[in-house]
């Protein structure tokens, strides 16, 4: 599988894709929690009283599904070029921003899995913490990024992953 050119915009399929797995990860942000007292629990041994795991292990096994999928669509139908007249450096940051979401929202998953079926407790921690933190610090940075595209270099960048390409 190669990476296409190029393309004018993204294509619908992404720009759902885009919001759902948004969506989710706000979600398991809300709901992080409940798993938290749900893994104390059952390393101690005793019952999660008002936690449920479930929901999170749902939810995050479907961000890994969607972001596969939305990976190999990325592959085949390829991204839009960085707005033009940018300095040369926001386009490397978009993409290294870009990347290491890809990877966390891979590695996040994963690792909530091999902690929760596996029992490993050093994939909770790493989970729980440092790549939990990682993400949130990165979707940060994406969203300030695309307004200050938006509204004070005026890209119309937030137009690109709102309206599916012609």
């Amino acid at each position: 599988m190669s990476v296409s050119t190029p393309s004018a915009g993204y294509s619908r399929a992404q720009i759902i894709l885009h919001w759902v797995i948004a969506a989710l990860i706000l979600f398991q942000l809300l709901v992080h929690e409940s798993m938290e007292m749900a893994w104390d629990a059952r390393m101690e041994g005793g019952p999660a009283e008002g936690a449920n795991p479930l929901p999170h292990i749902i939810v995050g096994s479907a961000i890994l599904i969607l972001a596969a999928i939305r990976l190999i669509i990325r592959l085949r139908h390829g991204a839009p070029p960085h707005p033009a007249g940018q300095p040369a450096i926001f386009g490397v940051l978009a993409n290294i921003v870009h990347g290491l979401i890809y990877v966390l929202l891979f590695a996040l998953p994963i690792s909530g899995l091999v902690a929760w079926f596996g029992g490993v407790e050093n994939a909770a921690d790493v989970h729980g913490g440092p790549l939990r933190l990682a993400l949130i610090a990165l979707v940060l940075i994406h969203i300030a990024a695309a307004l200050v595209q938006q509204f004070v270099l005026r890209s119309g960048i937030l137009l690109r992953m709102m309206k599916p390409e012609s």
